[in-house]
């Protein structure tokens, strides 16, 4: 293995270590419910910055990687290209905090939202791309066979995770309403698929670094 590939598999290790010491600094964050942006904002918050651009490093590296090591008839020129948007939103989602529950909308947290949304989007199409263009090849045929099926479970996951954030938003809306209105309970800040947001999220990142950890192995 060329040092791209370790390369890209070190920063995925890295990542998983620097998100479980943001987490367990901040156990107030529920992991359920809370995206994982929310830990920039606690304790240690650079810990989850160095995170978001460990990350983007993953992406960015394992496309130099499929660049190098796979046969052009086994790349896809479109999908490395959203691997690589993917990379660099990632790594640029630590110059915009996300705004947190129960604060006002910021413009800094729209450009985190919209950041984020464009770059797993990207990661998304770009993983089921790649995956099906290494099936080409010969060499690249039984990452392949793992490749696609995780990255069509992170597009299950992905959709699931818009859905818990949107209705997490809804919830957030109304609780700020019934503030503005002084009520004297505001409903909850997340209720319904909105309570799992944090998780659907953790699963959808956690299969798109299986999926790179596993492309990169396999180079």
């Amino acid at each position: 293995m060329t040092a791209l590939p370790l390369l890209s598999l070190a920063c995925v290790s890295v990542w998983v270590a620097l998100v479980v010491i943001a987490q367990l600094l901040n156990p107030e964050q529920s992991a359920l419910s809370m995206g994982m942006s929310g830990l920039v904002t606690g304790r240690g918050g650079w810990i989850m910055r160095i995170a978001f651009v460990v990350r983007g490093a993953s992406a960015i590296t394992l496309v130099g990687a499929l660049s190098d090591l796979v046969p052009e008839a086994a790349r896809s020129d479109l999908g490395m290209a959203l691997l690589a948007v993917w990379g660099g939103g990632s790594a640029l989602l630590a110059a915009y905090d996300t705004d947190m529950p129960g604060d006002e909308p910021t413009a800094h947290g729209r450009g985190h939202a919209v950041i984020a949304f464009v770059a797993y989007a990207a990661a998304a199409v770009g993983m089921v791309l790649v995956s099906v263009a290494l099936g080409a090849a010969e060499a690249t045929a039984d990452t392949a066979r793992w490749a696609l099926p995780i990255a069509l479970l992170a597009e299950v996951a992905l959709a699931a995770q818009f859905a818990g954030f949107a209705a997490a938003a809804r919830d957030e809306a109304a609780a700020r309403e019934a503030r503005a209105a002084a009520a004297p309970e505001a409903p909850p800040a997340y209720g319904g698929l909105g309570r799992f947001a944090g998780l659907l999220q953790r699963v959808f990142l956690s299969l798109v670094m299986l999926w790179t950890a596993l492309v990169a192995a396999g180079l």
